[in-house]
């Protein structure tokens, strides 16, 4: 058995073995607080979506720790109405954040009577960022996406941009305007998609109840594009 000739040549290699376990477990404490950030895209555009399941967030925070802009989820179908939007949508004015309504399109009402609830419930003040149209629904059949084309040519009719978390590829579907938010892991072509939702397990640093599962968002687009159509950046 090989013997150390040098009493301290042993603690030596303990006291190493320490420090670079140390340094690990604090590399991974400090990757979990860390904002969940996309891949090869710009971090200064990224935003959060915010609803009732969470506690509420102080939106001045998120302006503090780098996000740029806020969707609240509002509506679903013609009966639900989340808790928390209007008190949300108060407090965003108080702040410099971009905002923005989420609608959850169901499959289980017309496109009239979602419009007409979403107007009821959110009214025509709905922020300086696309409206979102989100399915409700994991099936993308013809009628569906027909129901959803009409919702947003009723939106269109009043004046607001719609945007759809649906694949471009059904943009024949979809009245002219239409914007698209895409949904997959891979960063996508700024020429088909506006918005990217690079992940529904995201987390905020240092900014309490975000600290997992949260949706969030990114521009797929230049800082000067994003500052032109939707507002300053946070700093």
């Amino acid at each position: 058995m090989k013997r150390f000739h040098h009493r301290y040549t042993l603690p030596l290699i303990l006291l190493l073995l320490v420090l670079a376990i140390m340094a690990l477990s604090l590399g991974l404490i400090n990757f979990k607080r860390d904002t969940t950030l996309p891949s090869n895209t710009n971090a200064a555009t990224i935003g959060i979506e915010l609803n009732q399941n969470y506690s509420i967030v102080d939106l001045h925070q998120l302006e503090d720790h780098g996000i740029s802009f806020v969707y609240f989820r509002s509506t679903q179908g013609k009966t639900y109405f989340d808790n928390d939007f209007l008190t949300y949508r108060d407090q965003v004015l108080g702040t410099n954040l971009a905002y923005g309504v989420a609608q959850y399109y169901s499959d289980e009402s017309t496109a009239e009577e979602q419009y007409q609830y979403f107007v009821k419930k959110v009214g025509m003040q709905t922020g300086s960022l696309p409206i979102l149209i989100k399915p409700a629904v994991s099936q993308r059949s013809l009628k569906y996406l027909q129901s959803m084309a009409h919702f947003v040519s009723l939106l269109q009719s009043q004046g607001k941009l719609a945007m759809v978390a649906v694949s471009n590829q059904y943009r024949q579907y979809f009245p002219k305007g239409t914007l698209f938010m895409a949904t997959g892991k891979k960063v996508p072509n700024q020429l088909q998609y506006s918005f990217w939702r690079y992940t529904t397990d995201g987390r905020v640093k240092n900014v309490s109840g975000l600290e997992k599962g949260v949706t969030m968002y990114s521009y797929n687009g230049t800082v000067s594009q994003y500052k032109q159509k939707y507002g300053q950046l946070t700093q």
